[in-house]
């Protein structure tokens, strides 16, 4: 059961447990946020730190919780007969790409284009296929699909779990709070989402824009947004062009000269301050539900 949050170009991800960017925030419980964040000067896309980010799993906390959810899935498994191996999952390392391209050694090495992660694509189908293959009633309790098992249906004279196997795993860690809409994390946590366009609304970004504009207009491109560079060229093949990395590489040159991405990280994370700090009530349990998640994980791989 995977929870992946990867930033993108728009500034966006799925929403729910992962850390963002190249380098590791700080630990769930560590970070009172709000108000707290110092905004460095970007020069790598590790730079970019919002301080929501202190409110999401960090890449080795969610694979700590994967590793335990496979665990608990196994174990429920076997309580129906099958033999579900467990995964094993390494922490993911996210590439912060909120802003495009920002480094000279990435624009100069890879252009708009992200390294695909290990595993990339890869199910609990795929963990099943190293091993015996099951019937499909397993696949059925393991995820309560299908017509014939599901939730408050039974399985050769057994309940099977509300969700399935994983449901059960997920309640048994407390992803159930974690996501449960009616708590207010997914509202609160949205801020990550809708920073990123109030922050282009500033006085001061629009100004900085207006200047990459100009400069990317003299290295030989016609953009008016500072992401159009990397929504152009991103979904092209499997890795970039000599002609995309010319063009990264003047991106770059132009946000260094103009400062623009420095200038909307300092307004977004004052946006972001603002906001936790305004709700400060709400953020502080999404900490403590975190909390909580990382020591049941724990917990159930100790066992």
């Amino acid at each position: 059961m995977r929870y992946t949050r990867i930033v993108i170009a728009a500034g966006v991800g799925t929403l729910l447990l992962t850390g963002c960017g190249e380098g590791v925030q700080e630990d769930v419980g560590a970070s009172g946020g709000g108000g707290g964040s110092v905004v460095r000067d970007v020069v790598t896309e590790a730079d970019i730190v919002l301080p929501v980010s202190a409110y999401f799993f960090t890449s080795e906390q969610q694979a700590l919780v994967d590793n335990a959810s496979s665990t608990l899935s196994s174990d429920c498994m076997k309580r129906f007969g099958f033999d579900w191996p467990v995964k094993r999952v390494e922490p993911v390392k996210v590439v912060n790409r909120r802003y495009g391209v920002v480094s000279e050694k990435v624009a100069a090495e890879r252009g708009y284009h992200l390294i695909p992660s290990a595993g990339e694509g890869r199910d609990d189908e795929d963990a099943v296929s190293r091993g015996d293959k099951l019937p499909p009633e397993a696949y059925m309790v393991y995820g309560a699909k299908g017509s014939k098992v599901g939730a408050g249906r039974s399985y050769e004279g057994k309940d099977v779990p509300e969700g399935g196997c994983t449901g059960e795993a997920g309640r048994k860690l407390g992803l159930d709070k974690v996501q449960d809409p009616a708590k207010g994390d997914i509202e609160l946590l949205s801020i990550d989402f809708s920073s990123f366009g109030k922050a282009q609304e500033a006085p001061e970004f629009r100004k900085a824009q207006d200047e990459w504009e100009a400069c990317m207009k003299k290295e030989g491109y016609q953009y008016t947004a500072f992401l159009q560079p990397a929504e152009k060229y991103a979904p092209r093949g499997n890795s970039a062009s000599p002609q995309e990395k010319v063009v990264a590489k003047a991106d770059v040159k132009c946000k260094q000269e103009t400062n623009i991405v420095t200038v909307l990280l300092r307004v977004e994370t004052q946006i972001q301050n603002d906001y936790i700090e305004q709700n400060a009530t709400g953020f502080a349990e999404i900490k403590k539900d975190r909390i909580a998640v990382i020591k049941s994980a724990n917990e159930a791989l100790a066992n």
